[in-house]
Order: structure tokens, then sequence, then C-alpha cells
């Protein structure tokens, strides 16, 4: 089923109202017309069902948790989960109305609202503390990288493109005296990221727990990038649309209780999560308690939230916005 999306402007074209379909969509959001869709053709869906759209790594734990615990159930929530490894091709499930809600970075959705995409952030997720890095940039072990300046020219590899896998490096090497436009992106999962790094097709990557401590066999650390950014910050959050947030406000309600009471539950029981990463994410159980545990937000905070706006304004280039703009705000009345 075709979404209708009003675009304003995109780049020098002015378009109007239309129906965009997934391929559409895929090719405003800038994404490649090959990248999979795991959703399924929209259906008529209750408004207690919902079809959840997410990467298979750890910064998705808040849906497994909450499965595991049995939260959606107590809600009287049905989920459906369908993974999918790129956040591109989860905005064009989403516009498309082959999902109701999935998981992308702050990134993402902010290049989508610059181009009229009318997605909201209805919840938050994994979120960047300078005490608690979700991952690093990795250097083949054949490189000595020191200083961004040491990357110019180099290949990188990243979850996805325009995201903050990609705009983090930036950053970090602009920082540090680089030119980021001399730097080449190639989109790869995580999973198959050390393989990249030993046989030379990439340079070094961004790469997040659990994957990231294996990784570190067949390379070292370069960086925890994000410190060029800010000292804490919203990296992504749950979203939809505005339209189906407006038809169904109550799961959109119960399913931000549920991510939160579920980061709640993380924090306070951290041992008890590996064997349920290791499940949802069919790694070794030993492999994911070895590494620190991806940190979580409670809450949507704009300030939180408003770094990462900015960081791909800048980019991406276009002109900023405030973060309220990007968030959903519940209706006042009482839903149930």
């Amino acid at each position: 089923m075709a979404r209708a999306i009003c675009m304003e402007w995109w780049g020098m074209k002015k378009l109007s109202c239309r129906s965009v379909d997934r391929r559409g969509a895929l090719a405003l959001l800038g994404g490649a017309a090959a990248l999979p869709l795991t959703g399924a053709p929209a259906a008529a869906q209750s408004d207690m069902t919902i079809r959840v759209a997410y990467i298979p790594f750890e910064a998705s734990a808040q849906l497994f948790y909450a499965k595991e615990l049995g939260l959606w159930t107590k809600a009287g929530l049905n989920v459906e989960l369908q993974p999918n490894p790129y956040g591109a091709a989860i905005a064009v499930a989403v516009a498309s109305d082959a999902v109701d809600i999935g998981y992308a970075t702050v990134m993402t959705l902010a290049s989508a609202h610059a181009k009229k995409l009318p997605f909201t952030i209805i919840a938050a997720a994994n979120a960047f503390d300078v005490t608690q890095p979700p991952g690093g940039m990795l250097m083949s072990a054949s490189k000595d990288v020191r200083k961004g300046v040491d990357l110019n020219g180099k290949t990188i590899g990243s979850p996805g493109l325009n995201t903050l896998g990609e705009y983090g490096v930036r950053a970090w090497v602009d920082a540090g005296g680089g030119d980021a436009t001399t730097l080449k992106f190639v989109e790869i999962p995580f999973s198959e990221m050390p393989a990249a790094l030993a046989t030379g097709r990439i340079d070094a990557a961004f790469v997040a727990e659990p994957f990231l401590t294996p990784a570190k066999k067949v390379a070292h650390t370069v960086a925890v990038e994000f410190d060029a950014i800010a000292n804490a910050f919203l990296v992504a959050g749950w979203f939809t649309t505005d339209d189906w947030a407006k038809k169904h406000q109550k799961a959109v309600a119960l399913f931000a209780q549920s991510m939160h009471d579920a980061v709640v539950w993380a924090q306070a029981n951290p041992a008890k999560c590996p064997e349920i990463l290791a499940k949802y994410l069919k790694v070794d159980q030993a492999q994911v308690a070895a590494s620190p545990r991806t940190y979580f937000a409670k809450s949507l905070d704009p300030a939180n939230v408003q770094p990462g706006i900015d960081l791909t304004a800048k980019y991406a280039k276009f002109t900023t916005f405030p973060a309220q703009e990007l968030i959903y705000t519940p209706p006042r009345r009482k839903l149930f």
C-alpha cells in the first residue's frame, strides 16, 4: 500500500503531493534500489497489532527484553518482529506501510524530515554517553591511525550510509585535522565487518557491540568517535509516521511504555541480558557476556535529540531544525 506524502522541495525540483510506493520512498531517502525489504504487504491491522522492523544488533535489545518479559502480552499488544539489516530499508518499509514501527538513527530520521517525510519518534532507543561508549571505530591491524588526518582517503565500513555510522566518523576525522570529504563509505552489516577488515576490503569500520569485541581479534581500536559530536546524545529511536501515530494513539502509548520498562529492567538486571541477546542475535552467549552492554535512554529529551539533527544537517547539507519537530507529542486527553 502506498502512503500519500506531500513533498515541497526535493533538491532544486518542486514536487507536489503524490503517492510514494516502496521504490519511490527509497529513492527519496537516498538509498539504493537493491536494498531488501522484509515487510509483508500492508494488511488490515487491529489497533493492538503492530509490525516492528529492527536491525539485528544489541541496539534493538529493548524489543527482545520486552518480548521475553511478556511486557507486550501484559499490555495487550500483539507485536510482530521483522529483522532488517539496513536502516534505510526500514525507513522505506515504514513509509510504505509494510511495517508500522521501525528502528532508525536520529540521523536517518533527520534527513527524512528535511525531505518532508512525515516520520515521528515515539520512543527512545540507544544513546551515547561518553562514559559508556556503544561501539568504536576499528582499523585494519596493518594500519597505523592516531588522529583524523590519518584516515584521509580511506575506505570506511558503516552499517548504514548517511547515518551515525558515517557521520560520526566524518566528525571525528574533521575534528582531528582531516578532510572527511576524502573518505569513501561502504555499507556492510556489523557481522561482516571483521572479515572485510581482515581481507582489506575496507580500511576501517564503525562497529557496535556485541560485534566489537570479537572484531578486535583482526583489528585495533582507533577511537570512540562519537565524543567528537557531544558527550551525550540520543543515537536512535523507534519511529512511525504521523498518520499512523494519530490513528493508533493507544498502541503508541503502550509500545513506548514497554520500551521504557524494558530499559529499566535491563539496567537493573545486566547479568540476565546476555542470555536473551544471544538468543535473538544468534551469537555465543559468552561472547555477549564478555562485551559491555549498550546504553539506552529512558525518555525522549529534545536536548539529547538535537546533536544528531545538527550533525546530520552539517554533513547532509540542509538547514537544521528544532528537535521537537521530530518527536511525537501525545494527546492531552486520556486514552484508556
